[in-house]
C-alpha cells in the first residue's frame, strides 16, 4: 500500500512539473526556465560566466 501511495505522489509531481513547463500562464516559471536554458547554452559554447554577469547588472 505504501508503494502505491508513493507511486501516485511521484506521478502527480511529474505531471505537475510537465504541466508547469508546458503552460504559458506561468510566466515567472517560463522566464526562470529560459534564463537557465540560456546559461546552459553559454556554458556549452564556452562563454563562461558572461550571462551571470549580465544578470547581476540588470
Amino acid at each position: 500500500m505504501k508503494v502505491f501511495i508513493g507511486s501516485v505522489i511521484v506521478l502527480i509531481l511529474i505531471g505537475a512539473g510537465i504541466w508547469l513547463m508546458l503552460s504559458p500562464s506561468f510566466k515567472k516559471v517560463g522566464e526562470a526556465a529560459s534564463r537557465v536554458k540560456e546559461n546552459f547554452k553559454e556554458d556549452e559554447n564556452g562563454k563562461g560566466n558572461t550571462g551571470k554577469e549580465k544578470q547581476r547588472h540588470e
